[in-house]
């Protein structure tokens, strides 16, 4: 069983999420890099509240409400992933500024993946002690890290721009469905794994979780209302700040540190972000619907003059 779980952690779980990003760079190509910045304000005050804000409220939840310092480090981690990529499919459904919700993702995403050794390396010094630095070597956590994203998301990129769109959307369909049912199994493997910790601290871990996406949710919007941003913008702001990336740091808790315990917090989350999403877009729908039916109302109300 050992040999398994093993197996599981540094070859399945790895080649997993190499082929979900391999899926992702499927569905890029060179000219959705250049709509970074396009939306400036809302993509400077989402990147500055997903990179420093949400990650200094995720930390104090974990160092103040976390059973142990394991699953304080699963929460830390998960604070400071990037939007995931539902994120930009929910903010389409909840008719949001799509190009603001994939430049946030790319962006972010491309910054994470060289901050995350320093961000782990850091976090396990905090809270286990100065010695728990040579648990993760600088050099070999890039390398890794690398190989899972940059690597696959270049690839997935090439075999578009020679494949064509259509047969890299084709590709990307199968090679996505594929991969993320192998991670949900490697995610049911790992709570298998750790049954005896889920059943001890599940209630506290699930309620920081959620206490996390309520938080965010909240300072997206806070944030979009007080800088006055239009609605499809805070949309988008608001689904980065809940539907999250929590793969590549479940790589790290695993294949990396070889806690599976720390990978908690973010398999809670998957299902935790959805749980609060979904309701977020039905509502965000709504409010659309209703403001569209009021301009179309104001307008028919109007003199025939003034329509002219």
């Amino acid at each position: 069983m050992v040999v398994f779980f093993d197996i599981v952690d540094n070859w399945l779980l790895p080649l997993s999420l190499w082929f979900i990003m391999f899926s992702m760079g499927l569905g890029l190509e060179l000219n959705d890099f250049r709509k970074i910045g396009v939306h400036s304000r809302g993509f400077i005050l989402g990147c500055f509240s997903m990179m420093v804000l949400v990650p200094l409220i995720g930390t104090f939840y974990a160092l103040t409400l976390a059973p142990t310092p394991a699953l304080a480090m699963g929460l830390i981690l998960l604070a400071t992933c990037p939007g995931g990529i539902l994120s930009n499919l929910m903010t389409d459904l909840a008719k949001g500024n799509v190009a603001l919700s994939m430049s946030l993702s790319l962006f972010v995403s491309f910054v994470y993946i060289f901050t995350l050794p320093f961000i782990a390396s850091f976090a396990l010094q905090f809270i286990f002690g100065k010695s728990a630095a040579m648990d993760i070597p600088m050099s070999d956590s890039f390398s890794k890290i690398l190989t899972v994203t940059m690597f696959p998301v270049a690839s997935g990129m090439i075999v578009r721009r020679f494949a064509g769109s259509i047969r890299a959307d084709w590709i990307r369909r199968y090679v996505k469905s594929a991969s993320t049912s192998l991670l949900v199994a490697i995610f049911l493997l790992i709570v298998v794994q750790q049954w005896s910790t889920i059943a001890s601290s599940f209630g506290v871990v699930m309620g920081v979780v959620l206490l996390m996406n309520v938080s965010n949710l909240a300072l997206a919007w806070g944030i979009s209302r007080l800088s006055g941003l239009r609605r499809p913008e805070t949309i988008a702001l608001m689904m980065e700040h809940i539907v999250r990336q929590e793969a590549t740091a479940i790589f790290v808790a695993v294949s990396i540190l070889h806690r599976s315990d720390m990978s908690l917090p973010m398999i809670i989350n998957t299902f935790m972000g959805m749980l609060v999403g979904i309701p977020a877009v039905a509502w965000l729908r709504r409010k659309a619907a209703a403001a569209a039916k009021a301009e179309a109302e104001t307008e028919t109300s109007m003199p025939l003059e003034n329509q002219l």
